[in-house]
């Protein structure tokens, strides 16, 4: 009988394992998951693409116009008296000018690619969060399971326990030690097949971020609402979206190149000087050359297409705003009905593992049968798998609307000329 009272009393408080309230370390410490993130492969190579961005916006702030020397030599030959024959050279050297209006637009075309390559970076530093997170909830996902399940195993020792001493007493007939046998066996395998995920989950994760400490409490927190209003919240994302400011500044790249190539329609001035030894050294010229080079049709359709390519930007970053405001409103709405679906949930756990208590104490005095208590703990562990299933999908949804709005890790991007660094 005190098997029977130990394995009612473990029934009872087995669906709250994962669901008592406590402030449960269940995400990774933000100090260890803003570095992993910037040791993440996408990171790392946004941080590359960012420098060689760097480079090339310092070439148009400092302009590609380039020195030109040349060199001629010659021989003069005199055909009337008297006859001579004259060695003759020169040097010239020259570059063409880079006016202020065509220095400016270059210089605004350099600063609007690097600010396109920082919001690139912040746009992959969040992404590396969102997977991060995904791949972070897969794993607990398993381990709550596999903690869940290694309960179960415990209480289908006991059950086994209880069954031999009903037989030893003559209170049961030993068919029902198979079936309770049969369970432990069928508990026993669902615990090393979760085991399996687990480690699978585990790898998964350490590969994609090998610095990170994987582990976490036990015990989860119960989910809460949302707080605030959908509309702060939809602000909060616009606010800190990385994915919009990259495609806003996308558009201001293209509308910088359209102007840059707007002022290259102009005539390209070209100023120099040359010397000249003449007359087997008896003359010597020294001078300046002014050239322009006469723009084409090219540069004209070349500029057509980069004011084509900025309004298409434009227009996609308006229609990508509209998607996000609409998505982190059903982000929001969904994070708000993932709470209620697990309060129904832990609800209906919390009823399956009375009705096993009462089920397995009825046993325990000589009423039912074990079928009737194997029936009823295999409901009461559905429920607990349904409301652990219910309840990590509200944290997860919950920590992915902090994550977008940048209030769980730190992911806003402050790149001096450097260096790449995430600043909190």
């Amino acid at each position: 009988m005190n098997a029977m009272h130990t394995l009612s009393l473990a029934l009872a408080f087995a669906a709250p394992i994962f669901t008592a309230e406590a402030h449960a370390d269940y995400l990774p410490d933000p100090v260890a998951a803003e570095a992993a993130l910037w040791a993440s492969p996408t990171v790392a190579q946004a941080r590359g693409e960012f420098a060689a961005q760097t480079l090339r916006s310092q070439s148009l702030q400092n302009g590609r116009e380039e020195w030109t020397v040349g060199a001629d030599i010659l021989q003069r030959r005199i055909q009337t008296a008297p006859r001579d024959t004259q060695a003759e050279w020169g040097l010239a050297l020259s570059r063409p000018l880079r006016l202020p209006a065509r220095a400016e637009a270059e210089r605004a075309l350099g600063g609007a690619l690097t600010a396109y390559a920082e919001a690139s970076l912040g746009e992959a530093l969040h992404e590396s969060g969102r997977q991060l997170l995904a791949l972070w909830f897969d794993w607990l996902t398993e381990a709550s399971q596999s903690q869940l399940w290694q309960a179960q195993i415990a209480l289908a020792d006991q059950q086994l326990a209880t069954v031999n001493s009903r037989i030893r007493l003559g209170e049961a007939p030993r068919s029902e030690r198979v079936n309770a046998e049969a369970a432990l066996a069928q508990v026993r395998l669902q615990q090393q097949q979760v085991a399996t995920r687990e480690r699978q989950a585990h790898n998964r994760l350490r590969s994609q971020f090998p610095g990170l400490l994987v582990t976490a409490d036990g015990a989860l927190p119960r989910p809460v609402p949302p707080s605030g209003t959908t509309n702060e919240y939809v602000n909060a994302v616009l606010e800190h979206s990385h994915e919009l400011l990259r495609a806003r500044r996308q558009a201001g790249v293209l509308q910088a190149e359209a102007r840059q190539l707007a002022k290259r329609r102009n005539a390209d001035p070209n100023v120099g000087m040359f010397y000249k030894n003449e007359a087997g050294g008896n003359e010597h010229v020294l001078g300046l050359n002014v050239g322009l080079t006469l723009p084409g049709a090219a540069r004209r359709t070349d500029q057509q297409a980069a004011e084509q390519l900025s309004t298409t930007a434009q227009e996609a970053a308006i229609r990508l705003e509209q998607r996000l405001r609409q998505e982190a409103r059903a982000d929001f709405e969904a994070a708000i009905t993932q709470t209620a679906i697990w309060q129904q949930a832990d609800r209906a756990a919390q009823a399956l593992a009375e009705a096993a208590r009462l089920a397995a104490r009825a046993y325990s005095l000589g009423e039912g049968s074990l079928d009737q208590v194997l029936h009823n703990r295999r409901l009461a562990l559905e429920g607990q798998l349904m409301a652990q299933q219910a309840q990590l999908g509200s944290l997860s949804a919950s920590a992915r609307l902090k994550l977008d709005s940048h209030q769980l890790w730190p992911l806003d991007v402050d790149v001096d000329a450097d260096s790449a660094h995430a600043h909190p």
